[in-house]
């Protein structure tokens, strides 16, 4: 063949030429692609700003709704209020409530609360008010509707509605839990009941503010309802959130809530919600059972709204659910609330999705059908050859299947059958042929067959064609067993027949009776199980609340006797009147020695509880790591030298870096490990403190010593609680739970812990924490002073001849040592009481410059003594200084946050005590 013969041949062909027909089909296929996209895109647009408007004007709608709502029942209250009846009642009552010897007895049985009650309270009926709370100018509920509310302060520590009445506003609340029992519209109390006030000032006859009024309301009967009567569609909904993002409204899911495990059966969701992103939908995927919700981040609205930031999201953003919707948002200013309006994304866009689902079957359609062109012909002669051999092989396969195969004709006479049927049914074929199929069935179904059959042909309707059902059948001997039957239709040269197969399923029923038996034990031991475990985790609780008050108890019970020992071991080691002999003051130095070492006993103990206990805070802040390092070493150098260890400090090029940590924390940490490298070093070893940067977001400090080192297996035990490694043997006091503390502090401040060490060749010990990436002069400088702090740091004393201290103490022995200390300033003029009621009377009557108070007092505690004593106004300038052998945070933070200028724990140090009075002291003659 010549080269141009190839040439004709190849084109001859047709396999790289594209036939017109199909470059037609192309191009049209191609532009319908590109015009439905850009359609689909255009709709899309202006779907989306349609729906931001419309988001806007429902949520803008619903604000205006509170506005109106909110200023209509500020001036029901303002008219209530000033009424001259009801203001002459209520400054009566604020009359006979000012005697701090008022009790609630009093106050309830007065005739202006009982004349309140029923007239203001009718009015409360007619407002749709819950009730009714009467505050004095110090917050006292002098007078309520309801009489658990009456006389205390509970209300103030759960909004600040009183405070702002107190300025002159009339004012409506957030929602919030109440603090008493509430009932609800048919009667009935119910604890932890969501609750809202309007509150409006009490004014005198001179117009001045004399106390507050407030109006109790049910927020799910107005607030709330104000929003829900704007839901839209299926998932539209309004709803509010306060500036932590918690909702204080209801939520029209609260089913959804439930069932995701975000909400217990009944619970409601306004306040018990919090407006947080699961990063999953949990209607798909639910809460897990431990899982941390207040891990999750705030929605993208509502990070947005508490920045005061309104706006609209028509991308779509997940909301509480985990759902992804559209919304447009808006703050509140004057109710200090967020309002959002969002519906399910899958609602908002359904319309674009069903136009795109049109137009992907469409152009599947037109894709199917120009494939079919092309590949009908080569099908059509194909299928012909195929036929032929599909019906041999059909042949084949129906006289070597398992199930019985049976077709009959419209009478119900049995046409054919496969081989099965005689290992099933105890048949021959030959048997059946020409039979009715009604041989097979047992009664009632034999004698209604007929009619079945007639049914169907006449109006096309049956219950078994082209269905797979489960019936019964019955063999040549007589049993009946149970069958799956699957039927199906075929009309061949206009004849109906019918092809039933028929698979013998007694095997399956038994299966599943037994499952079903095993699934009902299984159900029992889940349920006994479950049991198991409530018991377990309720006796858990309470051993460890139990563990608590026993530690919080033991503190006390065993520092108040240490307070005694090391103050009056301190005052005879020290005296300069009666100088010991050095041989008793080297017997008391040893008293001070063992006693400091039982003292960080108890506080390493106390600290170890409240780390298992979960308790531990940390407040992290800007460090800077070189100035601590100085600052640590400065205090270990006494310690190094005792032991004869050489201090080397390496941080000095690291002036300018800070970490992000827990100064107080870091540095207890820190004294630990410097500490356990000098006593566990060799004589005339050293200890190298180092620091280095991590990948350039974290800095490691590395304390390195040159002492024993530790084995394999001693580094395995090393943060196990009391345990020593072997050192319990030697000298060197310790208890075993240092290393462990550390362990948890660093871990509760984002760092990390490690330890590298070989015997004989010393250890070195790491800490890591994250670097401060603000530049410092950027930074605002934190002041971290304790009250404590702030006394010690004060000028020296220079106090006047006229200095009286009063000293509130039960405990003689540490009365006594107090006369003890104050002995050598003869400008003090010391006073004590053994009970609060007792010292009360004594400050009012003798006037003292300072006060020392001890909390756990026999008539009532500290606490409530200092509150007593500053309702008086000559006692408010008075500095008073709690002293305690609680020595737990959370009774420090406590005691401080009441009003106590410092809190000084017991056994406290004498050098430091006199340093205290001393500054206060001098406070007092700058005066």
């Amino acid at each position: 063949m010549t080269p141009t013969t190839q040439k004709k041949s190849f084109f001859k062909s047709g396999k790289r030429k594209l036939p017109p027909l199909s470059l037609l089909f192309i191009l049209v296929t191609a532009t319908l692609l590109g015009v439905g996209g850009f359609g689909i895109w255009t709709v899309e647009k202006q779907m989306k700003e349609n729906l931001a408007t419309q988001l806007e004007l429902i949520v803008q709608g619903n604000l205006e709704s509170l506005k109106i709502w909110a200023q209509a029942i500020k001036l029901d209250t303002q008219v209530l209020s000033r009424q001259p009846t009801i203001n002459e009642k209520l400054t009566s009552l604020l009359e006979i409530a000012q005697p701090d010897t008022i009790t609630t007895e009093t106050l309830s049985q007065s005739e202006e609360l009982a004349w309140l009650r029923k007239n203001l309270g009718e009015a409360c009926k007619t407002y749709g008010f819950v009730g009714f709370v009467v505050f004095d100018l110090t917050g006292l509920q002098v007078g309520s509707y309801l009489d658990g509310a009456l006389g205390t302060r509970n209300l103030l520590g759960k909004s600040d509605f009183f405070y702002r009445s107190m300025q002159g506003d009339t004012v409506v609340s957030q929602p919030f839990y109440a603090e008493i029992d509430l009932p609800d519209e048919e009667g009935v109390y119910h604890s932890d009941e969501a609750t809202m006030f309007v509150s409006t000032p009490i004014l005198g006859q001179a117009g001045e503010t004399v106390g507050v009024l407030a109006f109790r309301l049910r927020p799910e009967k107005e607030f709330s309802h104000l929003l829900s009567i704007s839901r839209f569609g299926d998932t539209g909904e309004t709803y509010a959130f306060n500036d932590e993002g918690l909702l204080v409204s209801n939520s029209r899911f609260d089913s959804q809530l439930i069932s995701s495990g975000l909400l217990l059966a009944g619970q409601k969701s306004i306040l018990n919600i919090y407006i947080r992103d699961p990063n999953r939908n949990l209607q798909i995927k639910a809460k897990y059972q431990n899982e941390n919700t207040s891990l999750w981040p705030l929605t993208k609205m509502v990070t947005l709204a508490t920045k005061h930031q309104s706006g609209f999201d028509v991308d779509g953003y997940n909301d509480y659910r985990g759902v992804s919707v559209v919304g447009a948002w808006v703050w509140e200013q004057e109710l200090d609330i967020g309002l959002v309006t969002e519906i399910d994304v899958a609602e908002a866009f359904r319309p674009l999705k069903t136009l795109m689902t049109w137009f992907l079957l469409l152009f599947g359609l037109l894709l199917i059908f120009g494939a079919t062109a092309f590949f009908l012909r080569s099908r059509y002669t194909r299928s012909q050859q195929e036929t032929l051999e599909n019906e041999k092989r059909l042949s084949s396969f129906l006289d070597t299947a398992s199930d019985s195969i049976i077709c009959i004709d419209t009478f119900g006479t049995i046409q054919s059958v496969n081989s099965s049927v005689a290992e099933k049914f105890g048949y021959e074929p030959s048997e059946l042929l020409r039979k009715n199929i009604k041989i097979l069935m047992p009664k009632p179904h034999s004698s209604a067959h007929d009619g079945y059959l007639e049914a169907y042909l006449k109006t096309g309707k049956g219950n078994v064609i082209n269905m797979v059902s489960e019936v019964t059948a019955k063999r040549k001997n007589g049993n009946i067993f149970p069958i799956e039957l699957s039927v199906s239709e075929s009309v061949v040269k206009g004849e109906k027949s019918y092809m039933g197969i028929i698979r013998d399923i007694s095997e399956r029923k038994e299966s599943e009776k037994e499952l079903k038996n095993a699934y009902g034990k299984l159900e029992e031991r889940i349920e006994e199980r479950t049991k198991e475990l409530w018991e377990s985790k309720n006796l858990a609780e309470k051993n460890n609340k139990a563990k608590s008050e026993f530690l919080s108890r033991m503190s006390h019970e065993l520092r108040t006797p240490m307070n005694a020992i090391l103050g009056f071991t301190q005052l005879m080691h020290e005296s300069t009147k009666d100088p010991l002999p050095k041989t008793h003051q080297n017997r008391t130095e040893q008293i001070l020695k063992a006693g400091n070492h039982l003292l960080e006993l108890i506080n390493e103990v106390l600290d170890l509880a409240s780390i298992e206990a979960g308790k531990i805070t940390v407040s992290i802040e800007p460090v800077c790591i070189a100035d601590l390092i100085t600052e640590v070493l400065t205090v270990v150098r006494p310690l190094a030298q005792n032991f004869h260890i050489n201090l080397i400090d390496q941080i000095s090029f690291n002036k300018k870096v800070t970490i992000l940590a827990d100064k107080t924390r870091l540095k207890q940490v820190l004294l630990n490990l410097l500490s356990n490298s000098i006593k566990y070093n060799n004589k005339g070893g050293s200890v190298t403190v180092s620091s280095q940067l991590e990948k350039g977001t974290r800095l490691r400090i590395d304390v390195i010593d040159t002492g024993v080192g530790m084995s394999r297996e001693q580094l395995n035990q090393l943060f196990d609680p009391f345990n020593r490694l072997g050192a319990e043997n030697g000298n060197i006091e310790g208890t075993g739970i240092g290393m462990t503390i550390s362990k948890n502090l660093v871990e509760a401040m984002n760092g990390s812990i490690g330890v590298e060490s070989q015997t004989g060749k010393g250890s070195t010990f790491n800490v890591s924490f994250p670097i401060c990436l603000l530049s410092p002069a950027t930074e605002t400088p934190k002041v971290t002073l304790t009250p404590i702090d702030e006394l010690e740091n004060g000028i020296e004393s220079n106090a006047s001849k006229f200095f009286t201290l009063l000293y509130i103490e039960d405990n003689a022995v540490n009365l006594t040592l107090v006369e003890d200390i104050l002995a050598d300033y003869s400008e003090i003029k010391l006073i004590s009481a053994s009970t609060a009621i007792t010292g009360i009377n004594m400050a009012l009557s003798q006037n003292p410059n300072l006060i020392l108070m001890d909390i756990n007092l026999p008539d009532i505690d500290g606490v409530e003594a200092l509150k007593r004593l500053k309702k008086f106004k000559s006692m408010q300038d008075v500095p008073v200084i709690a002293i305690s052998a609680n020595a737990m945070k959370k009774d420090i933070d406590r005691a401080m946050s009441e009003g106590f200028k410092a809190y000084i724990a017991k056994p406290f140090d004498i050098e430091r005590f006199k340093k205290i009075i001393e500054n206060e002291m001098s406070c007092t003659s700058t005066l």
